[in-house]
């Protein structure tokens, strides 16, 4: 669920650091614990890495010393299991020619035991060698790999995560997401297919295959990790939450006075349920937007008391009305709760909650983290017991074969909902 990005100029005088600031803002959603940003140029490496957001890291005292032709950033979603004595993204090796520099930055987890700089030699040899490689490591990932000459980008056997390339004049550039492309100015040109392997040069860009597994993306990027405004893999992401709300009221009608969505990642959902039931959409709750996204935080005490002075109602809209709240996802239910406690505060008379995705049931997803099955509100519990736990009048989940539908009926990874998984055995 982290964030990558990475720039290529293939005139020696051009300073990629602003692109990469820009593609860090744009990307900041996926990754809040910490980042990073190291650029090469004439033999000299320079970098910023830090805890925390892009803005507590990149002030102006260090702005200015930020410079070179080639260079990586990484935005870091943290799991549990994460060595926490590891520095943030990028990192940087020495590959075996003296002085000769090497930057990495992974988005994704592995199953293969494998440390950074096993693949960052790897990188450094022949294709054939990294065509191998690539075609046996097994995981969810996607890799960015530079030298002064040269950036590597690589997308998973699976395609499991998203890696999109784009260009912006002399500058080649690579992201997680297609928005960081088009928040610079540039054109998104080629999404990377399952298995891709994209050598950058001054000369421009080619293509190489490792062995094609099983294409199938992450489904929860659709559902809550992607930002609105970009494209995955071709799909609009945009549409298929609005397709999600719209489906959603196709297998859960209900009767009701007005549609809210839980903000942010539900509110798109709750506009095409609102669309189709034709019941009216009302923006009901507010979302300090200086407080960042629940779900991404650590533990389970900060998530809490984020809750609390994230949300706050609009009671003129709500009091005396039979509501339904549309929300993208119930993983620990947390949120749902205190939205709940919210509309029950501000006078509603009855609560339908909506769900833009099926229930979240398994642990131990290579995309986000949810360590143990225990901590899933869903996880051995009925429908009817959900609701029961969470205090709603009714609750309502679109299925799996309906979100495959929103979503352009691809084949996904799907773990977290008990669907399909490439790697189960």
């Amino acid at each position: 669920m982290s964030g990558i990005f990475g720039v290529f100029s293939s005139k020696k005088n051009v300073n990629v650091f602003p692109t990469i600031y820009s593609g860090l803002f744009a990307l900041q959603h996926r990754g809040q614990d910490a980042m990073g940003v190291s650029l090469l140029e004439n033999d000299k490496l320079s970098e910023v890495k830090g805890k925390g957001l892009v803005t507590d890291n990149i002030k102006f005292d260090n702005i200015n010393r930020l410079e070179g032709y080639v260079g990586l950033s990484h935005v870091r979603y943290p799991f549990s299991d994460d060595d926490k004595t590891l520095l943030p993204m990028p990192w940087v090796f020495y590959p075996g020619t003296e002085g000769e520099k090497a930057l990495i930055a992974i988005d994704g987890k592995f199953i293969n035991k494998v440390e950074a700089e096993e693949i960052s030699e790897v990188l450094n040899r022949s294709m054939d060698d990294i065509i191998e490689f690539i075609s046996y490591l097994k995981g969810a990932y996607s890799i960015l790999f530079a030298k002064e000459d040269k950036m590597i980008a690589i997308r998973d056997p699976y395609g499991i995560k998203p890696l999109v390339i784009g260009h912006k004049g002399c500058e080649t550039i690579v992201s997680t997401e297609s928005c960081a492309i088009e928040a610079n100015g540039g054109q998104v040109d080629h999404f990377l297919q399952a298995g891709e392997i994209v050598v950058i040069d001054k000369n421009g860009y080619k293509s190489y295959f490792a062995k094609e597994r099983a294409y199938c993306p992450c489904i929860f990027e659709m559902v809550y990790t992607a930002r609105p405004d970009s494209i995955i893999d071709g799909v609009s992401v945009y549409d298929a939450r609005l397709k999600m709300g719209e489906i959603l009221y196709r297998e859960n009608p209900v009767k009701a006075d007005i549609v809210v969505g839980s903000p942010d990642s539900g509110l798109i959902a709750a506009i095409g349920f609102a669309k189709a039931s034709g019941i009216e959409y009302e923006n009901a709750i507010v979302r300090n937007k200086y407080i960042g996204r629940t779900f991404i935080l650590p533990t389970d005490d900060m998530r809490k008391k984020d809750i609390k002075i994230k949300l706050n109602p609009i009671k003129k809209f709500l009091k005396g009305k039979d509501v339904v709240l549309v929300d993208d996802s119930i993983v620990r239910g947390n949120t749902i709760k205190r939205v709940i406690e919210i509309l029950k505060d501000s006078g509603v008379n009855k609560i339908h909650i909506r769900i833009a995705s099926p229930p979240v049931i398994n642990s131990g997803s290579l995309t986000f983290d949810i360590p143990k099955e225990e901590e899933l509100i869903s996880h051995d519990r009925s429908i009817e017991e959900v609701r029961k736990l969470i205090g709603a009048d009714s609750l309502g989940y679109i299925s799996l074969e309906g979100l495959r539908e929103a979503c352009g009926n691809k084949n996904y990874y799907e773990k977290c909902f008990g669907g399909n998984d490439p790697f189960k055995e």
